[in-house]
C-alpha cells in the first residue's frame, strides 16, 4: 500500500532486542483481558495496535508515554475494555512493537499518522485517551483532527500546557545517556508521588528497554499555543497530579480552563506524574465517568 523505506532502529550498538521484546511480553501477560495483537500499514511504517473489548463497544484508543509502549496500560485495560472497544497503539520510534520507516517530524505528520491509523482499523470517530507524551499527541489531535476524535482525556499530558521544568530535562537527558539500573530506578521513583509505588513489571520493562534501546522519535513535546487550546471543540477530561515534577502544575490547569472551551480539569492529591499508575482505580473511574455522559 505504501512506498517502502528503511526500517528505523530503536536499538543501542550493543542492544539486545530479544531482551526488549521480552520485557515488553512480560508486560502483556499480566492483562487480565483477552487481546489482540494486529499491525496496520501507514506511510510511517507498521504501527502495532493491541485490541480488547467488545466489538461492538464505541472505540477508544490509549496512547502511551515517551519510553515506554501500550503495555503501560496494564491497570487500566480491564476497566476501560468493559464498555469500549479500545485499541493501544503503540507510538513508532519509541520502545515498543510498531516498525518505523519514516519519522513523524511535526504535529501536522502526527495527525496525519492517527487519521491513516484509524483508515487502517475502519474507524470513524474515535475517544482518545493519552498519558504524559500520549496526553500530549491527544491535545495534538484535539486540535488538528477534531472531525475524527469524540472525547479527550489527556492524563499529565507531558508540557503541552506549560514549560518543562529544568531539572526534569537534565534527568532525562542523563537518564537516557547513561541507563544504569540504579539512574533509571532513581528516575522513576523521582517520577512517582511521594508514597506511592508502580508496578514492578512495568519499572523493569522501562529500565531494560532503556538499557537495551533509545526512542527515536523526532516529534517533541512542546507548549500547545494559545491558537492551538482555542481550536479544541472536543469535551476535554484533564487530569493532573499535584506531585507531577514536569512542570507548574496549578499554572498548567489554570491555562486550560481559560484557553479550552470545553474542559473538565482536576488536580489529584498525593499524585506524581505516573497518574495511572499510581492511582488506577481513580483515574479509572473518573475516565468511565467522563465517557459515559452524554454531550
Amino acid at each position: 500500500m505504501y512506498e517502502d523505506h528503511q526500517v528505523i532502529s530503536i536499538y543501542r550498538k550493543a542492544g539486545k532486542p530479544d531482551r526488549v521484546m521480552e520485557a515488553y511480553d512480560n508486560t502483556l501477560q499480566l492483562w487480565k483481558v483477552q487481546v489482540e495483537s494486529k499491525y496496520i500499514s501507514t506511510s510511517f511504517g507498521n504501527i502495532h495496535v493491541l485490541v480488547a473489548g467488545p466489538e461492538d463497544g464505541e472505540p477508544m484508543v490509549l496512547l502511551h508515554g515517551f519510553g515506554f509502549s501500550s503495555t503501560v496500560w496494564l491497570d487500566t485495560i480491564e476497566a476501560v475494555c468493559t464498555c469500549y472497544r479500545v485499541y493501544a497503539i503503540d507510538f513508532p520510534g519509541d520502545i515498543n512493537k510498531s516498525i518505523s520507516t519514516r519519522p513523524i517530524k511535526s504535529k501536522e505528520e502526527c495527525a496525519a499518522w492517527f487519521a491513516e491509523v484509524l483508515d487502517g482499523l475502519d474507524i470513524d470517530r474515535v475517544h482518545v485517551c493519552g498519558h504524559s507524551f500520549g496526553g500530549f499527541i491527544a491535545l495534538v489531535l484535539a486540535a488538528r483532527l477534531f472531525s475524527r476524535i469524540q472525547k479527550i482525556i489527556a492524563l499529565a499530558p507531558g508540557a503541552s500546557l506549560q514549560p518543562q521544568s529544568k531539572e526534569f530535562f537534565i534527568r532525562s537527558l542523563f537518564a537516557g545517556l547513561m541507563p544504569t539500573t540504579t539512574r533509571l530506578t532513581k528516575f522513576m521513583d523521582y517520577m512517582t508521588g511521594k508514597g506511592n509505588s508502580v508496578n514492578e513489571t512495568i519499572k523493569n520493562q522501562f529500565i531494560t528497554g532503556m538499557q537495551h534501546a533509545l526512542p527515536r522519535t523526532r516529534l517533541f513535546v512542546s507548549c500547545l499555543n494559545d491558537d492551538e487550546l482555542q481550536l479544541i471543540s472536543n469535551p476535554v477530561l484533564l487530569i493532573i497530579g499535584d506531585q507531577d515534577i514536569q512542570y507548574n502544575v496549578n499554572r498548567a490547569v489554570e491555562r486550560a480552563n481559560k484557553l479550552i472551551h470545553n474542559i473538565e480539569a482536576s488536580i489529584i492529591p498525593r499524585t506524581g506524574h505516573g497518574l495511572p499508575l499510581e492511582r488506577p482505580e481513580l483515574v479509572n473511574d473518573l475516565i468511565l465517568e467522563f465517557l459515559g455522559r452524554k454531550p
